[in-house]
Protein backbone atom coordinates (compact mmCIF):
# COMPACT_ATOMS: atom_id res chain seq x y z
CA UNK A 1 0.00 0.00 0.00
CA UNK A 2 2.81 2.45 1.07
CA UNK A 3 2.68 5.43 2.81
CA UNK A 4 -0.98 7.81 3.27
CA UNK A 5 1.19 10.80 3.29
CA UNK A 6 -1.04 12.15 6.19
CA UNK A 7 0.27 13.01 9.39
CA UNK A 8 -0.99 14.61 12.94
CA UNK A 9 0.40 16.91 14.90
CA UNK A 10 -0.81 17.40 18.44
CA UNK A 11 0.30 19.47 21.02
CA UNK A 12 -0.35 19.74 24.67
CA UNK A 13 -3.23 17.36 25.18
CA UNK A 14 -3.51 15.95 27.94
CA UNK A 15 -0.26 14.38 29.22
CA UNK A 16 1.31 14.97 25.38
CA UNK A 17 3.58 17.84 24.60
CA UNK A 18 4.16 16.89 21.19
CA UNK A 19 3.71 14.20 18.83
CA UNK A 20 4.09 14.29 15.58
CA UNK A 21 2.50 10.61 13.69
CA UNK A 22 2.49 9.56 9.94
CA UNK A 23 0.07 7.48 9.67
CA UNK A 24 1.14 4.40 7.48
CA UNK A 25 -1.71 1.67 6.95
CA UNK A 26 -0.78 0.59 10.13
CA UNK A 27 0.31 2.76 13.16
CA UNK A 28 0.44 0.75 16.56
CA UNK A 29 0.76 3.61 19.53
CA UNK A 30 2.66 1.81 22.53
CA UNK A 31 3.82 3.04 26.12
CA UNK A 32 3.07 2.81 29.29
CA UNK A 33 -0.59 3.69 31.09
CA UNK A 34 -2.13 7.03 30.98
CA UNK A 35 0.71 8.21 28.71
CA UNK A 36 -1.40 9.37 25.94
CA UNK A 37 -2.09 6.52 23.62
CA UNK A 38 -5.95 7.09 23.62
CA UNK A 39 -5.78 10.67 23.62
CA UNK A 40 -4.41 10.73 20.70
CA UNK A 41 -6.25 7.46 19.28
CA UNK A 42 -9.73 10.31 20.16
CA UNK A 43 -8.05 13.41 18.42
CA UNK A 44 -7.21 11.20 15.20
CA UNK A 45 -10.57 10.15 14.76
CA UNK A 46 -12.47 13.50 15.62
CA UNK A 47 -9.71 15.18 13.25
CA UNK A 48 -11.10 12.57 10.66
CA UNK A 49 -14.81 13.44 11.18
CA UNK A 50 -14.39 16.70 10.92
CA UNK A 51 -13.38 16.48 7.00
CA UNK A 52 -16.88 17.41 5.45
CA UNK A 53 -17.99 19.66 2.11
CA UNK A 54 -18.98 22.54 4.35
CA UNK A 55 -18.21 26.19 2.66
CA UNK A 56 -19.04 24.98 -0.80
CA UNK A 57 -21.26 27.59 -1.86
CA UNK A 58 -19.68 30.46 -3.80
CA UNK A 59 -21.53 29.58 -7.44
CA UNK A 60 -19.92 30.27 -10.48
CA UNK A 61 -21.05 32.91 -13.15
CA UNK A 62 -22.46 33.12 -16.09
CA UNK A 63 -19.22 34.30 -17.81
CA UNK A 64 -17.50 31.16 -15.80
CA UNK A 65 -20.85 28.59 -16.92
CA UNK A 66 -19.82 30.42 -20.64
CA UNK A 67 -16.35 29.33 -19.82
CA UNK A 68 -16.98 25.63 -19.13
CA UNK A 69 -19.53 25.17 -21.93
CA UNK A 70 -16.89 26.53 -24.76
CA UNK A 71 -14.43 23.71 -22.85
CA UNK A 72 -17.15 20.95 -22.89
CA UNK A 73 -17.73 21.29 -26.48
CA UNK A 74 -14.61 19.11 -26.72
CA UNK A 75 -15.63 15.46 -28.09
CA UNK A 76 -12.41 13.76 -26.72
CA UNK A 77 -12.50 10.89 -24.70
CA UNK A 78 -9.88 12.29 -22.43
CA UNK A 79 -10.62 13.94 -19.07
CA UNK A 80 -11.61 17.32 -19.26
CA UNK A 81 -9.34 19.77 -16.59
CA UNK A 82 -11.21 22.78 -15.46
CA UNK A 83 -10.46 26.40 -17.31
CA UNK A 84 -7.74 28.40 -15.41
CA UNK A 85 -10.52 30.72 -15.60
CA UNK A 86 -12.28 28.39 -12.89
CA UNK A 87 -9.62 27.75 -11.49
CA UNK A 88 -9.22 30.06 -8.87
CA UNK A 89 -12.79 29.58 -7.43
CA UNK A 90 -12.40 26.03 -7.29
CA UNK A 91 -9.69 26.40 -5.04
CA UNK A 92 -10.76 28.58 -2.88
CA UNK A 93 -13.92 26.26 -2.58
CA UNK A 94 -11.19 23.82 -0.93
CA UNK A 95 -9.32 26.20 1.15
CA UNK A 96 -12.67 27.05 2.39
CA UNK A 97 -14.35 23.31 3.10
CA UNK A 98 -10.41 22.97 4.67
CA UNK A 99 -11.36 26.04 7.20
CA UNK A 100 -15.01 25.07 7.77
CA UNK A 101 -13.02 21.63 8.93
CA UNK A 102 -11.16 22.99 11.16
CA UNK A 103 -13.95 25.13 13.00
CA UNK A 104 -15.74 21.23 13.17
CA UNK A 105 -12.31 19.74 14.59
CA UNK A 106 -12.79 22.23 17.37
CA UNK A 107 -16.01 21.32 17.96
CA UNK A 108 -15.56 17.26 17.70
CA UNK A 109 -12.39 17.70 20.09
CA UNK A 110 -14.54 19.08 22.34
CA UNK A 111 -17.53 16.39 21.93
CA UNK A 112 -15.06 13.54 21.86
CA UNK A 113 -13.17 14.15 25.08
CA UNK A 114 -16.65 15.25 26.97
CA UNK A 115 -15.35 19.15 27.88
CA UNK A 116 -16.91 22.49 27.46
CA UNK A 117 -13.94 23.59 26.92
CA UNK A 118 -10.22 22.55 25.48
CA UNK A 119 -8.32 24.09 28.68
CA UNK A 120 -9.67 20.98 30.78
CA UNK A 121 -7.95 18.85 28.81
CA UNK A 122 -4.62 20.53 28.26
CA UNK A 123 -1.25 19.26 29.14
CA UNK A 124 -1.08 19.18 32.88
CA UNK A 125 -0.29 22.03 34.78
CA UNK A 126 0.21 24.18 32.14
CA UNK A 127 -1.36 27.50 30.40
CA UNK A 128 -0.91 26.39 26.69
CA UNK A 129 -2.95 25.85 24.34
CA UNK A 130 -4.04 22.28 22.69
CA UNK A 131 -3.10 22.49 19.04
CA UNK A 132 -4.22 19.39 16.69
CA UNK A 133 -3.07 19.74 12.88
CA UNK A 134 -3.91 17.29 9.82
CA UNK A 135 -0.75 17.44 7.61
CA UNK A 136 -0.25 16.05 4.18
CA UNK A 137 3.56 14.95 3.20
CA UNK A 138 3.46 15.13 -0.47
CA UNK A 139 6.85 13.02 -1.70
CA UNK A 140 8.17 15.61 -4.37
CA UNK A 141 11.69 13.11 -4.72
CA UNK A 142 13.30 10.73 -3.20
CA UNK A 143 15.13 13.40 -0.74
CA UNK A 144 13.05 16.31 -0.25
CA UNK A 145 8.96 16.59 1.10
CA UNK A 146 6.87 19.17 0.87
CA UNK A 147 4.20 19.70 4.08
CA UNK A 148 0.99 21.28 3.93
CA UNK A 149 -1.10 22.08 7.44
CA UNK A 150 -4.71 21.35 5.72
CA UNK A 151 -6.56 22.14 8.80
CA UNK A 152 -6.67 22.76 12.42
CA UNK A 153 -8.26 23.63 15.54
CA UNK A 154 -6.52 26.77 16.32
CA UNK A 155 -6.63 30.18 14.52
CA UNK A 156 -3.77 31.56 16.12
CA UNK A 157 -2.16 31.49 12.88
CA UNK A 158 -3.72 31.78 9.56
CA UNK A 159 -2.71 28.80 6.92
CA UNK A 160 -1.34 29.82 3.62
CA UNK A 161 -4.06 28.68 0.85
CA UNK A 162 -3.79 25.36 -0.61
CA UNK A 163 -3.89 25.35 -4.28
CA UNK A 164 -5.76 22.45 -5.85
CA UNK A 165 -3.34 20.24 -7.22
CA UNK A 166 -4.25 19.32 -10.81
CA UNK A 167 -5.43 15.67 -10.41
CA UNK A 168 -8.22 16.99 -8.78
CA UNK A 169 -9.50 19.24 -11.49
CA UNK A 170 -9.89 16.97 -14.20
CA UNK A 171 -13.48 15.31 -15.39
CA UNK A 172 -14.17 11.92 -16.86
CA UNK A 173 -16.26 13.61 -20.16
CA UNK A 174 -18.27 9.88 -20.33
CA UNK A 175 -19.47 9.57 -17.09
CA UNK A 176 -20.33 12.87 -15.36
CA UNK A 177 -23.92 14.73 -16.32
CA UNK A 178 -22.59 18.26 -15.96
CA UNK A 179 -22.42 18.70 -19.84
CA UNK A 180 -26.64 17.95 -20.05
CA UNK A 181 -26.81 20.51 -16.90
CA UNK A 182 -24.57 23.22 -18.93
CA UNK A 183 -27.08 22.94 -22.03
CA UNK A 184 -30.00 23.72 -20.24
CA UNK A 185 -29.83 27.35 -21.56
CA UNK A 186 -32.94 29.64 -21.08
CA UNK A 187 -33.38 33.13 -21.06
CA UNK A 188 -35.30 32.44 -18.04
CA UNK A 189 -33.19 34.62 -15.38
CA UNK A 190 -34.56 32.16 -12.36
CA UNK A 191 -33.58 28.68 -14.59
CA UNK A 192 -30.00 30.24 -15.33
CA UNK A 193 -29.68 30.81 -11.38
CA UNK A 194 -30.72 27.45 -10.80
CA UNK A 195 -28.54 26.04 -13.49
CA UNK A 196 -25.51 28.04 -12.14
CA UNK A 197 -26.50 26.45 -8.65
CA UNK A 198 -26.39 22.94 -9.97
CA UNK A 199 -23.03 23.19 -11.97
CA UNK A 200 -21.21 24.93 -9.33
CA UNK A 201 -22.70 22.14 -6.69
CA UNK A 202 -22.24 19.51 -9.09
CA UNK A 203 -18.48 20.30 -9.98
CA UNK A 204 -17.80 21.53 -5.91
CA UNK A 205 -18.65 17.92 -4.85
CA UNK A 206 -16.81 16.31 -7.53
CA UNK A 207 -13.67 18.20 -6.87
CA UNK A 208 -13.86 18.20 -2.90
CA UNK A 209 -14.47 14.02 -3.31
CA UNK A 210 -11.41 14.05 -5.55
CA UNK A 211 -9.58 16.20 -3.18
CA UNK A 212 -10.00 14.07 -0.14
CA UNK A 213 -9.33 10.80 -2.23
CA UNK A 214 -5.78 12.73 -3.50
CA UNK A 215 -5.09 13.44 0.44
CA UNK A 216 -5.93 9.78 1.42
CA UNK A 217 -9.12 11.34 3.43
CA UNK A 218 -11.67 9.25 1.48
CA UNK A 219 -12.78 6.61 3.46
CA UNK A 220 -14.90 6.72 7.23
CA UNK A 221 -13.55 7.12 10.52
CA UNK A 222 -14.73 4.20 13.16
CA UNK A 223 -13.63 3.78 16.57
CA UNK A 224 -13.78 0.74 18.59
CA UNK A 225 -12.86 1.46 22.44
CA UNK A 226 -11.57 0.20 25.14
CA UNK A 227 -13.95 -1.75 27.51
CA UNK A 228 -16.04 -2.98 24.62
CA UNK A 229 -17.18 -6.05 26.30
CA UNK A 230 -18.51 -3.65 29.27
CA UNK A 231 -20.72 -1.20 26.48
CA UNK A 232 -22.07 -4.31 25.13
CA UNK A 233 -23.12 -5.73 28.53
CA UNK A 234 -24.33 -1.80 28.94
CA UNK A 235 -26.11 -2.01 25.26
CA UNK A 236 -29.65 -2.80 26.60
CA UNK A 237 -29.50 -0.38 30.10
CA UNK A 238 -28.45 2.27 27.25
CA UNK A 239 -31.40 1.66 24.49
CA UNK A 240 -33.85 1.65 26.98
CA UNK A 241 -32.87 4.96 28.27
CA UNK A 242 -32.96 6.30 24.74
CA UNK A 243 -36.54 5.10 24.81
CA UNK A 244 -37.17 7.26 27.90
CA UNK A 245 -35.53 10.17 26.71
CA UNK A 246 -37.86 10.18 24.16
CA UNK A 247 -41.21 10.34 26.03
CA UNK A 248 -41.24 13.40 25.67
CA UNK A 249 -42.58 13.25 22.35
CA UNK A 250 -45.67 12.01 23.44
CA UNK A 251 -45.57 14.79 26.30
CA UNK A 252 -44.02 12.92 28.95
CA UNK A 253 -41.72 13.66 31.48
CA UNK A 254 -38.36 13.57 30.17
CA UNK A 255 -35.45 11.74 32.69
CA UNK A 256 -31.77 13.01 32.04
CA UNK A 257 -29.48 12.42 29.70
CA UNK A 258 -26.88 9.75 30.43
CA UNK A 259 -23.26 10.57 30.48
CA UNK A 260 -22.56 8.51 27.80
CA UNK A 261 -20.95 10.18 25.21
CA UNK A 262 -18.04 10.93 23.20
CA UNK A 263 -16.30 7.64 20.88
CA UNK A 264 -18.42 5.66 22.99
CA UNK A 265 -21.78 7.21 21.90
CA UNK A 266 -20.49 6.26 18.45
CA UNK A 267 -19.32 3.11 19.18
CA UNK A 268 -23.41 2.44 20.53
CA UNK A 269 -24.44 4.11 17.27
CA UNK A 270 -23.17 2.05 15.16
CA UNK A 271 -23.80 -0.72 16.62
CA UNK A 272 -27.24 0.46 16.35
CA UNK A 273 -27.00 0.79 12.57
CA UNK A 274 -26.44 -2.74 12.18
CA UNK A 275 -28.69 -4.29 14.49
CA UNK A 276 -31.15 -1.70 15.16
CA UNK A 277 -34.87 -2.05 13.98
CA UNK A 278 -33.99 -0.74 10.90
CA UNK A 279 -31.22 -2.85 9.64
CA UNK A 280 -30.02 -4.48 7.63
CA UNK A 281 -27.69 -1.63 6.54
CA UNK A 282 -28.44 -2.48 3.02
CA UNK A 283 -26.10 0.37 1.62
CA UNK A 284 -23.25 -0.05 3.82
CA UNK A 285 -23.06 -4.27 2.91
CA UNK A 286 -23.73 -3.51 -0.76
CA UNK A 287 -20.72 -1.35 -0.83
CA UNK A 288 -18.71 -3.33 0.57
CA UNK A 289 -19.21 -6.93 -1.00
CA UNK A 290 -18.48 -4.55 -3.99
CA UNK A 291 -14.78 -3.76 -3.23
CA UNK A 292 -13.82 -5.22 -0.17
CA UNK A 293 -12.88 -9.25 0.26
CA UNK A 294 -12.25 -9.42 4.24
CA UNK A 295 -12.58 -13.41 3.58
CA UNK A 296 -8.95 -13.74 5.07
CA UNK A 297 -9.59 -11.81 8.32
CA UNK A 298 -13.45 -13.07 8.72
CA UNK A 299 -12.35 -16.69 8.52
CA UNK A 300 -9.46 -16.37 11.00
CA UNK A 301 -11.63 -14.34 13.19
CA UNK A 302 -14.23 -16.77 13.46
CA UNK A 303 -11.51 -19.85 14.05
CA UNK A 304 -10.28 -17.35 16.60
CA UNK A 305 -14.46 -16.90 18.21
CA UNK A 306 -14.97 -20.64 17.44
CA UNK A 307 -18.38 -19.30 15.84
CA UNK A 308 -20.01 -16.44 14.48
CA UNK A 309 -21.40 -13.15 15.62
CA UNK A 310 -24.80 -12.36 14.42
CA UNK A 311 -27.52 -9.84 14.99
CA UNK A 312 -30.48 -10.75 17.27
CA UNK A 313 -34.10 -10.98 16.66
CA UNK A 314 -35.56 -7.72 14.85
CA UNK A 315 -38.76 -9.08 17.12
CA UNK A 316 -36.74 -7.92 20.32
CA UNK A 317 -37.48 -4.65 21.83
CA UNK A 318 -33.99 -4.51 22.04
CA UNK A 319 -32.03 -6.57 19.36
CA UNK A 320 -28.62 -7.49 20.84
CA UNK A 321 -25.82 -9.47 19.61
CA UNK A 322 -25.90 -12.96 19.45
CA UNK A 323 -22.66 -15.49 19.52
CA UNK A 324 -23.77 -18.67 17.32
CA UNK A 325 -21.35 -21.82 17.30
CA UNK A 326 -22.59 -25.44 16.19
CA UNK A 327 -25.91 -24.32 16.18
CA UNK A 328 -26.47 -23.20 19.37
CA UNK A 329 -26.91 -19.30 20.35
CA UNK A 330 -26.19 -17.40 23.27
CA UNK A 331 -26.62 -13.34 23.68
CA UNK A 332 -22.72 -12.27 22.98
CA UNK A 333 -22.89 -10.07 26.93
CA UNK A 334 -23.77 -13.50 28.28
CA UNK A 335 -20.96 -15.29 26.10
CA UNK A 336 -16.49 -15.08 27.31
CA UNK A 337 -15.39 -11.58 27.49
CA UNK A 338 -13.09 -13.00 24.84
CA UNK A 339 -16.37 -12.92 22.21
CA UNK A 340 -17.69 -9.83 23.76
CA UNK A 341 -14.41 -7.48 23.24
CA UNK A 342 -14.16 -9.23 19.58
CA UNK A 343 -17.67 -9.30 18.37
CA UNK A 344 -17.54 -5.43 17.65
CA UNK A 345 -14.92 -5.77 15.39
CA UNK A 346 -16.36 -9.33 13.58
CA UNK A 347 -19.93 -6.47 12.90
CA UNK A 348 -17.53 -3.66 11.87
CA UNK A 349 -15.65 -5.83 9.16
CA UNK A 350 -18.80 -7.43 8.20
CA UNK A 351 -21.42 -4.37 7.62
CA UNK A 352 -19.12 -1.48 8.21
CA UNK A 353 -15.62 -1.10 6.94
CA UNK A 354 -14.37 -0.70 3.77
CA UNK A 355 -11.46 0.02 1.96
CA UNK A 356 -9.70 3.55 2.37
CA UNK A 357 -12.02 3.42 6.12
CA UNK A 358 -9.26 4.49 8.91
CA UNK A 359 -10.33 1.50 12.17
CA UNK A 360 -8.82 2.73 14.99
CA UNK A 361 -9.37 0.34 17.70
CA UNK A 362 -8.34 0.27 21.50
CA UNK A 363 -6.33 -2.38 22.82
CA UNK A 364 -7.24 -5.44 20.63
CA UNK A 365 -5.45 -7.75 23.04
CA UNK A 366 -7.74 -7.10 26.20
CA UNK A 367 -8.99 -10.42 27.47
CA UNK A 368 -7.60 -12.14 25.16
CA UNK A 369 -5.10 -15.53 25.78
CA UNK A 370 -1.74 -15.04 23.87
CA UNK A 371 -2.31 -17.55 21.04
CA UNK A 372 -5.29 -15.60 20.24
CA UNK A 373 -3.79 -11.82 20.29
CA UNK A 374 -1.32 -13.33 17.93
CA UNK A 375 -3.98 -14.30 16.13
CA UNK A 376 -5.89 -11.00 16.11
CA UNK A 377 -2.45 -9.56 15.32
CA UNK A 378 -2.97 -11.15 11.97
CA UNK A 379 -6.00 -10.13 11.67
CA UNK A 380 -5.14 -6.54 11.66
CA UNK A 381 -2.69 -7.30 9.39
CA UNK A 382 -5.11 -8.90 6.73
CA UNK A 383 -7.48 -5.83 6.97
CA UNK A 384 -4.26 -3.10 6.29
CA UNK A 385 -3.69 -5.79 3.20
CA UNK A 386 -7.19 -5.29 2.17
CA UNK A 387 -6.68 -1.43 2.20
CA UNK A 388 -7.96 -0.52 5.61
CA UNK A 389 -6.08 1.91 7.33
CA UNK A 390 -5.45 0.76 10.93
CA UNK A 391 -4.23 2.25 14.12
CA UNK A 392 -4.16 0.54 17.65
CA UNK A 393 -2.84 0.95 20.89
CA UNK A 394 -1.65 -1.87 22.72
CA UNK A 395 0.49 -3.30 25.71
CA UNK A 396 0.97 -6.71 24.39
CA UNK A 397 4.17 -7.85 23.77
CA UNK A 398 2.68 -10.42 21.69
CA UNK A 399 0.73 -8.31 19.37
CA UNK A 400 4.10 -6.80 18.76
CA UNK A 401 5.91 -10.01 18.41
CA UNK A 402 3.43 -11.38 15.98
CA UNK A 403 3.65 -8.11 13.98
CA UNK A 404 7.22 -8.44 13.90
CA UNK A 405 6.68 -12.12 12.56
CA UNK A 406 4.54 -10.19 9.57
CA UNK A 407 6.98 -8.10 8.61
CA UNK A 408 9.82 -11.02 8.51
CA UNK A 409 7.53 -12.65 6.43
CA UNK A 410 7.03 -9.61 4.41
CA UNK A 411 10.83 -9.33 3.96
CA UNK A 412 11.51 -13.01 2.90
CA UNK A 413 8.73 -12.73 0.54
CA UNK A 414 10.60 -9.32 -1.03
CA UNK A 415 13.87 -11.56 -0.77
CA UNK A 416 13.19 -13.66 -2.97
CA UNK A 417 10.77 -11.91 -5.10
CA UNK A 418 8.41 -15.18 -5.13
CA UNK A 419 5.36 -16.94 -3.47
CA UNK A 420 7.36 -20.04 -3.02
CA UNK A 421 6.75 -19.56 0.94
CA UNK A 422 2.91 -18.96 0.14
CA UNK A 423 1.74 -16.85 3.17
CA UNK A 424 -1.63 -15.34 3.47
CA UNK A 425 -1.85 -11.96 3.02
CA UNK A 426 -2.76 -12.11 7.30
CA UNK A 427 0.41 -13.47 7.74
CA UNK A 428 3.04 -10.55 6.05
CA UNK A 429 3.14 -6.84 5.86
CA UNK A 430 5.22 -4.98 3.76
CA UNK A 431 7.88 -2.92 6.46
CA UNK A 432 6.93 0.67 4.28
CA UNK A 433 3.19 -0.39 5.35
CA UNK A 434 3.72 0.20 9.19
CA UNK A 435 5.07 2.52 12.08
CA UNK A 436 5.55 2.26 15.77
CA UNK A 437 4.92 5.33 18.09
CA UNK A 438 6.15 5.03 21.62
CA UNK A 439 4.71 7.61 24.22
CA UNK A 440 7.38 8.32 26.40
CA UNK A 441 7.89 9.65 30.06
CA UNK A 442 11.20 11.13 31.75
CA UNK A 443 9.36 11.66 34.77
CA UNK A 444 6.60 9.98 36.60
CA UNK A 445 4.47 13.76 36.13
CA UNK A 446 6.64 14.97 33.53
CA UNK A 447 5.00 15.73 29.82
CA UNK A 448 5.52 13.01 27.28
CA UNK A 449 6.93 12.96 24.15
CA UNK A 450 6.13 10.49 21.30
CA UNK A 451 8.70 9.18 19.28
CA UNK A 452 8.75 7.39 16.29
CA UNK A 453 10.35 3.25 16.79
CA UNK A 454 12.91 2.03 14.42
CA UNK A 455 12.03 -0.89 12.71
CA UNK A 456 14.93 -3.56 11.91
CA UNK A 457 14.34 -4.71 8.41
CA UNK A 458 16.15 -8.22 9.81
CA UNK A 459 14.36 -8.33 12.89
CA UNK A 460 10.94 -6.42 13.24
CA UNK A 461 10.16 -3.78 16.23
CA UNK A 462 11.93 -3.55 19.78
CA UNK A 463 10.37 -5.25 22.46
CA UNK A 464 12.80 -3.22 25.03
CA UNK A 465 10.11 -1.87 27.80
CA UNK A 466 8.67 -5.90 27.43
CA UNK A 467 11.98 -7.17 28.49
CA UNK A 468 12.93 -5.03 30.99
CA UNK A 469 10.05 -6.19 33.03
CA UNK A 470 10.97 -9.34 32.17
CA UNK A 471 14.62 -9.41 32.86
CA UNK A 472 13.30 -7.44 36.22
CA UNK A 473 10.98 -10.62 36.92
CA UNK A 474 13.88 -12.88 36.22
CA UNK A 475 16.21 -11.04 38.69
CA UNK A 476 13.54 -10.83 41.37
CA UNK A 477 12.84 -15.24 41.21
CA UNK A 478 16.32 -15.77 41.43
CA UNK A 479 16.79 -13.69 44.34
CA UNK A 480 13.94 -15.21 45.99
CA UNK A 481 15.02 -18.74 44.92
CA UNK A 482 18.61 -17.54 46.44
CA UNK A 483 17.11 -16.68 49.99
CA UNK A 484 14.92 -19.39 50.18
CA UNK A 485 17.95 -22.35 49.90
Amino acid sequence: MGATNLRLVVENLGPIEHADVELKPLTVLIGKNNTGKTYLAQALYATHKAVKPYGLSDALDDDEIDILLRASQNTSEDPLELPPEVEPKVTNWINSALAYSGNELQNNLRGYFGVPDLGDITRWDQQAEVMVELHNDRINNRINKSRTCLFRNTKNEELSPLKAPKDVLKFDTQTIPYKSILWQINENEEDKRMRNSEVSYFITRTVWDEFLNHMGLNGTAHYLPAGRSGLLNAWTDVVKLRFELERERFGLSRVPDSSLGGVAFDFISSLASIIGPRRPHYYLRFRRENTFDATGPQVLLQKLMGGKIRAGSAEEMVPTLEYQQDGHKIAVHRASSMVADLAPLAMWMEHLVSPNDLLIIDEPESHLHPEAIRLVAQVLVGLVNQGVKVVCATHSSVLLHELSNCILRGQLKHKHNDHSENYPDTEQIAIDDIAVYRFQQSQPTGPVRVAQETIEPDWGIHEDEYLDVASKLSDDTADLIDQLT
